[in-house]
Formats: structure tokens, C-alpha cells, sequence
């Protein structure tokens, strides 16, 4: 068994071998945002050039000009494609006042964020799909993380501290990233030094006795970088048995191998406390706690031309969680994913890949066990732009699982140009979800016979790019997923209950944003979501609203962000109505010297009184929010 788990991993390698060959000599656009590489002077002065001669007005704030990774594995315009995607990035991100990544994906369109207070969990929904992270995939560069035996996302251990960016795909992306990726992906792009050495601390307190500090420090060098930082964070929390502490590491290395060849090391680890709120149990334990420790780890090698992307990665995420009603366990993921993209062909970006993954799990408690599964696929994907105005795309994936067989994934996508301001786009993709090993095989209800759940999606878009400062994106979905796994009573028990493929989710909707630069120095965007998700209403808006206002200028930032949430229920068929909630925030830095800069975050300036329902299994229900909080802090730059 071990031999052949050593040799599923070790294929990629040996792929890696084959087509490695022809990646030789080309040097790679200055537009990729993920690699670092010596460019020549020439095309460096020539881009400098370019970006003195524009005109002050086209400066920083175009979404229609945003390069992604996430939505085909490679540097890709988010105009040009034909899925849903977002990039936060800048003074967006800064904008947020978050203690874990995830947090600042509140204000996107499509996406809710299912919390159980400031600290804790952020559980992501994306066009009501989350499930505590099963039923979507969240990244670290690429890196899937993943808890092994739940197949769920401990979404506090996603420290903002080396944040770059976050990309978002709303809707299956399973052709890429198979069964992670059912209802949408979150790629956090965690920041590389780019010349020098950089040094950050951080300090904040405030409400609720809230104490958090981060230092940061890297350097950018020839052909070496490297990044590390360090995150504690510390809170009683806004309600009694709520209290949170925990510590995060990061690291990055990486090592310039020639002008092409990029080796990169990186890895984290957390360690934290965290005691949920007991509200919802009618005899509530005078205290219930969880206490998560987790790591991962990737070994990335790339290779990087004018014509040629190549990308072999491995990885392994582990953890240690032990809760207060007895739940002891450990769990690992070992996998590995190679890619190669080829632009050599006119007008044509073909896509070739392959992954594999495998999980285990050991509980120490009830149930005393240990499990394991494996899963893999293949994939090919063909971008094809025809008369500079069409772009056709199309993907396919034959996945592998060793618990239930294959499954086939198709995907095809139209972009149209129909000026270079304007483009609308079309997309047909396939999602599916593996069931995990608590499913199949830990507690009474699991089922060793479970299929995969299947979602397809269909969706078009718009977007429009005016008066040379302002963007509109505008989508239309409709999603039909079948087989989704649920519990139901056993007509032949025991035992009592058996989780069956019968549910089916069925929802449509619109998203759009409008953003823009109101001035050199002011910045906005407003997004609306509408999201009619049928009979499953539980813990999802209707409708949402964001609203996010920049502003920048000398030694100022500021921000204002606003939420608006309405049509919101606790129950299914649009049962237990919960209020509808407005929440204004402000944010305020002010730079002292070049070194020092003070900041003040005010949160729920308005004292509003709302609950968010979180999905917390026996514990599921609508918690209560913090109300008005202040945070005061200072950063310091050596």
C-alpha cells in the first residue's frame, strides 16, 4: 500500500520529465503576477516607458485590466474570461479590517461569509454553496487545504498576515481543480518580496480586550527571496464563552535555479484556542472549546517562457484538532499537481494537467479509527482567440476516486469583444463534490456507497469599461445540482439515520459591480447580489448590498465599507425570517514619518443589532454579532 501510494505521488515527476524538455529558452511576459524573474533591461525600460507616457487619469483602478492565475492555472486577463472572477488586491484589502483572510471577501458580490463573531470561523458561501468549505475550494497559492477526514476548510487559520491577494472564481471550477471545487474557488496569493528587505510590525487593541501582532520580514535578492512572518491574536470575544487566542507562522523560500527555473519552499503553521458561543443548547457545558492545530507545506518548481508555462507542485497538509465534547484527531493530505501550458500555436493557449491526492484520518475518540482515500485526474483546457475578437474556451477532466470510480467533467466558454471597451461572455461548466471519509465511513448515518454530488452551471455576462475611469460587470446564473448528500431516515434500520444521494440545489441569481475612481483621490465600488436559492434558504440573503468608498493622498487613507442584507432566513422554504441588518465601518491611517503610521478602526458605527446564521452541525443557528467596537494600533516600517 505504501509503494503504491510513494509511486501514484512520484508520477507527475515523471511526467515532468518528459515535457520538460522542450521548455528552453523564451523569456516569460512582464505581466505575470506570480513569477519572479530577472527580465531583461530592455523590456523593463520599455515597460517603464510605457507606464510614464499614460495619463494621469488611467492610473490604479481598473478591474478590466486585473491578471489572475486561478481561473486557468496561468496569467490570465480577468476581461478575457469566461467564468466569474474577482481580484482583491491594494487598498481594497486594506480597506477590510479582518483577522483571517477569508473576512475580506464580505463586501464581493456572490459571496457571503458565514461567521460566528470577529474571530473564529468565516465559513465562505459562493452562491450559497460552502458548507463549511466542503462543497468550495480555498487555496494558498495554489495549494489546496483541506482537513482530511471532514474534507472542510478551519477557515481561522488563514492569518491576513502575507497576504498579496485574493482571487475568487464564483461557479464549478472542477475542471481545474476537481472535487474542491464544486461551487467556486478562493486563491490566496501570499506575498513575495520584490527587491531589498522589508520589515513590518504591527500592534492594534481594542474592544472586547483585543490584542493582535504581526511582524513581518523578507528580502528580494538576485536570485533569492524570502519571506516569513509571525501572527498572535488574542480576544475575549463580544459574548460570554467566545474568547479566542492563537499563534500562526509563514515562511517562503525561493531560489532562482537559472533565467527560467523558479524552486519555492513554503509553509505554515497554527496553533489556536478558540471557544465557540453555547446559545443555541438547551443544557449549554459551562465551556465549550476548540482547540486546531495545523500545518502545510508545498515544494513548487516552475519554468517560465515567452511560449511555455510549466508547474509541478507537492504538498501536504496535517493537523491536530481536540474539541471539549471529546473529538480527538489527526488527519494528513499528501498530494501533487503538474501543469503545463503551451502559447506557441497563433491565437491559441493550450492547457495539459494532472493531480493527486491522498488523505487519512485517525480519530482517537468516538469513533475509535482510521480511514483513508485517494482521488486524481487529468486535464485539458484550449483557449482560442479568433479575429482578435472571440475568445473560445473549452475544458474537459476525467477524475479517479478510489471509493466510488470516475467522473467526467466538461466546460466551455464564449468571450466576445464587442469593442475594446465592451465584451459579453457565456459559460457552461460541470462541478462535482467527492463524498469525504465522515461520510463514508465515520458515524452511524455514513454510507460507503456514496456517488459524487454533481451541480452544473450556466451563466452570461457583461462587461463595460467608461469614461476611462469606471467599470461595470453584470452576471446572470442559474445552477442545478443533483445527488447531494443528505441525511434522511433509514427505512431499514438501524441505524436511525442514513446519508443518502437525494438532495438536489437548484438556484439562480444576478451579481453586479460598478466600480471607479470619482477622483485622482477617491475611490468607490457597489456591488448588489440577488440569490434565489429556492426551497434552501437556510443561512442564505437573498439579497445583498456592498458598498466600498477609498480614500488616498499624501500621508492619508481612509475608508468607509457598508453592508446591507435583506431577505435573510434561519430555515428552509424561507422559514424563521431573521432581521435585515445595515453596517457601516470606517477606517482611518494617518503616516507619521516614513517609518511609523498610526490607524483607528471603527466597526458597527451604527451599534446595529443582527445575528448571521452559522452551520455549526449540533451547534447550527443564528449567532449574535459584535456591536459598535473601536481598534486603535500602529505600524512600523524600519
Amino acid at each position: 500500500m505504501v509503494r503504491d501510494r510513494a509511486v501514484l505521488l512520484m508520477l507527475p515527476w515523471l511526467i515532468s520529465l518528459i515535457i520538460a524538455f522542450p521548455l528552453t529558452s523564451y523569456v516569460y511576459p512582464a505581466s505575470c503576477p506570480q513569477t519572479k524573474i530577472d527580465e531583461k533591461k530592455a523590456e523593463a525600460n520599455k515597460k517603464k516607458q510605457r507606464e510614464e507616457t499614460k495619463p494621469e487619469e488611467s492610473s490604479q483602478f481598473h478591474p478590466h485590466e486585473e491578471i489572475l492565475v486561478t481561473a486557468t492555472m496561468s496569467p490570465t486577463s480577468v476581461k478575457n474570461t469566461s467564468v466569474s472572477a474577482d481580484v482583491l488586491s491594494g487598498d481594497k484589502l486594506k480597506a477590510v479590517e479582518a483577522s483571517s483572510a477569508l473576512n475580506t471577501l464580505m463586501y464581493e458580490p456572490g459571496v457571503f461569509v458565514m461567521r460566528t463573531g470577529d474571530f473564529g470561523r468565516s465559513d465562505i458561501e459562493i452562491r450559497g454553496l460552502g458548507q463549511r468549505g466542503q462543497r468550495i475550494g480555498v487555496m494558498v497559492d495554489g495549494r489546496p487545504e483541506k482537513m482530511g477526514i471532514f474534507g472542510c476548510v478551519v477557515t481561522q487559520t488563514f492569518p491576513f498576515d502575507n497576504v498579496e491577494r485574493l482571487e475568487i472564481i464564483r461557479g464549478p471550477a472542477s475542471v481545474f481543480y476537481g472535487s474542491d471545487a464544486l461551487g467556486g474557488v478562493v486563491n490566496i496569493i501570499t506575498h513575495t518580496p520584490a527587491h531589498g528587505f522589508e520589515t513590518e510590525a504591527l500592534a492594534s487593541y481594542g474592544s472586547f480586550d483585543t490584542r493582535e501582532f504581526t511582524l513581518r520580514h523578507g528580502a528580494g535578492l538576485e536570485k533569492f527571496n524570502y519571506y516569513f512572518t509571525y501572527n498572535h491574536s488574542q480576544s475575549d470575544g463580544h459574548i460570554a464563552n467566545s474568547a479566542y487566542s492563537a499563534n500562526s507562522f509563514t515562511g517562503k523560500l525561493a531560489y532562482d535555479l537559472s533565467n527560467h527555473w523558479i524552486l519555492t519552499l513554503s509553509g505554515k503553521y497554527y496553533d489556536g484556542l478558540k471557544h465557540e458561543p453555547t446559545i443555541l443548547f438547551p443544557n449549554p457545558p459551562a465551556n465549550y472549546w476548540f482547540d486546531y492545530k495545523r500545518g502545510a507545506a508545498d515544494l513548487n518548481l516552475s519554468h517560465t517562457t515567452e511560449k511555455a508555462d510549466f508547474n509541478f507542485k507537492f504538498y501536504t497538509d496535517f493537523g491536530r484538532h481536540h474539541f471539549s465534547d471529546g473529538w480527538n484527531s489527526r488527519d494528513h493530505v499528501y498530494g501533487s499537481i503538474i501543469k503545463y501550458a503551451y502559447s506557441g500555436w497563433r491565437n491559441n493557449i493550450f492547457t495539459i494537467g494532472a493531480d493527486y491526492r491522498y488523505l487519512d484520518g485517525r480519530s482517537y475518540n468516538y469513533p475509535v479509527g482510521q480511514w483513508h482515500r485517494s482521488e486524481g485526474g487529468v486535464f485539458a483546457y484550449d483557449q482560442f482567440t479568433f479575429n482578435e475578437r472571440i475568445i473560445l474556451t473549452g475544458g474537459m477532466r476525467l477524475n479517479f476516486d478510489s471509493v466510488y470510480g470516475s467522473e467526467f467533467v466538461p466546460s466551455a466558454g464564449v468571450v466576445y469583444l464587442l469593442t475594446p471597451s465592451t465584451s459579453v461572455r457565456a459559460l457552461v461548466s460541470k462541478g462535482f463534490r467527492s463524498p469525504q471519509l465522515n461520510e463514508l465511513y465515520l458515524f452511524p448515518a455514513s454510507n460507503p456507497n456514496l456517488k459524487p454530488e454533481i451541480l452544473w452551471n450556466y451563466e452570461i455576462g457583461l462587461n463595460q469599461h467608461f469614461l476611462n475611469r469606471f467599470d461595470l460587470s453584470l452576471t446572470g446564473f442559474l445552477m442545478n445540482g443533483h445527488n447531494f448528500i443528505d441525511t434522511r431516515p433509514n427505512p431499514t434500520p438501524p441505524p436511525m439515520y442514513k446519508m443518502v444521494n437525494i438532495a438536489k440545489y437548484r438556484a439562480r441569481g444576478v451579481e453586479t459591480t460598478l466600480s471607479g475612481e470619482l477622483t485622482s483621490y477617491l475611490r468607490a465600488t457597489a456591488a448588489f447580489t440577488y440569490l434565489n436559492p429556492e426551497e434552501n434558504t437556510q443561512g442564505k440573503a437573498k439579497q445583498k448590498y456592498d458598498f466600498i468608498l477609498l480614500y488616498s493622498r499624501s500621508r492619508i487613507f481612509s475608508a468607509l465599507t457598508a453592508e446591507y442584507v435583506t431577505d435573510y432566513f434561519a430555515g428552509n422554504n424561507s422559514t424563521q425570517p431573521l432581521p435585515s441588518f445595515f453596517l457601516l465601518n470606517f477606517k482611518f491611517e494617518y503616516n507619521l514619518s516614513r517609518y511609523f503610521s498610526a490607524f483607528i478602526n471603527l466597526e458597527n458605527l451604527l451599534n446595529t443589532k443582527y445575528q448571521i446564521y452559522v452551520n455549526l452541525s449540533e451547534a447550527a443557528g443564528p449567532y449574535p454579532m459584535p456591536g459598535r467596537s473601536i481598534y486603535v494600533g500602529l505600524r512600523i516600517k524600519p
